[in-house]
């Protein structure tokens, strides 16, 4: 094989590695990769950006820790991961202003994947204090898939699907401390009833979660990822110049 014909080869090869990890996570409806970050605008004009800061283990999982910046929200990590099918799952939260921390067994199944319109499974929660791992409280839920639309928000318009539940994060509330979403992200005054349900999650393929309820409606302004290159690919191109 000539020596041009071997090079171009070998740059294939890099791009191949290159894009493979972005490819293979094209499919992930929460891209949980270390530096993976999401910028948030609140229609009423707050401000958002959460990370994958890294991983951590919660009782006895593997799970990705997001981490949030700015506002009411400000040091509040939420535990993620991925079922085998690649269903999201949320393990718990934990809010560093002193707040309640808790675990969930099992995880909460946030969205199906494939995600399937209409009502899903009842699933029992026991809530485990994160740091004691003692048991707070137990509750039954119901995460529906209500929405597969286009949504335009500021980033773009994406191919979303709405999850919602019934009523807030059930459990003990301590005085004044404002009403929480199951992944510890405070709800200011939503919902205006307990009987409400909306898409109040909003899922694409590939990118993560682009619009979201929380004391204001937050929606995606910009998104990234790291994009790493195997050193294997680079050995294999310079070996070619010797």
């Amino acid at each position: 094989m000539p020596r041009t014909a071997r090079i171009a080869r070998a740059l294939s090869t890099v791009l191949a590695f290159a894009l493979f990890p972005a490819l293979a996570a094209a499919a992930d409806f929460l891209p949980l990769a270390v530096g993976n970050f999401w910028e948030y605008k609140g229609v009423n004009g707050s401000h958002q950006v959460e990370t994958i800061t890294g991983f951590t283990v919660v009782r006895g999982r593997v799970v990705a820790v997001k981490s949030y910046a700015e506002g009411v929200d400000a040091g509040l990590q939420n535990y993620w991961l991925l079922d085998t099918d690649g269903s999201v799952l949320l393990a718990g939260f934990r809010d560093q202003t002193g707040s309640p921390s808790w675990a969930y067994e099992p995880p909460i199944r946030m969205l199906p994947v494939p995600p399937a319109l209409g009502p899903q499974p009842v699933q029992h929660i026991t809530i485990h204090d994160v740091d004691t791992d003692g048991i707070v409280d137990s509750f039954d839920i119901r995460i529906d898939v209500l929405a597969d639309s286009i949504l335009a928000v500021p980033a773009a318009s994406f191919h979303a699907f709405g999850a919602g539940q019934i009523s807030p994060l059930p459990g003990p509330t301590a005085a004044g401390v404002a009403r929480r979403a199951l992944d510890g992200r405070s709800l200011g005054s939503f919902p205006p009833s307990v009987s409400d349900i909306i898409p109040t999650d909003w899922y694409s393929e590939g990118v993560g979660v682009v619009q979201y309820q929380a004391a204001d409606v937050m929606q995606l302004v910009a998104y990234g990822r790291p994009t790493p290159v195997a050193t294997s690919s680079w050995g294999a191109l310079k070996r070619l110049y010797r």
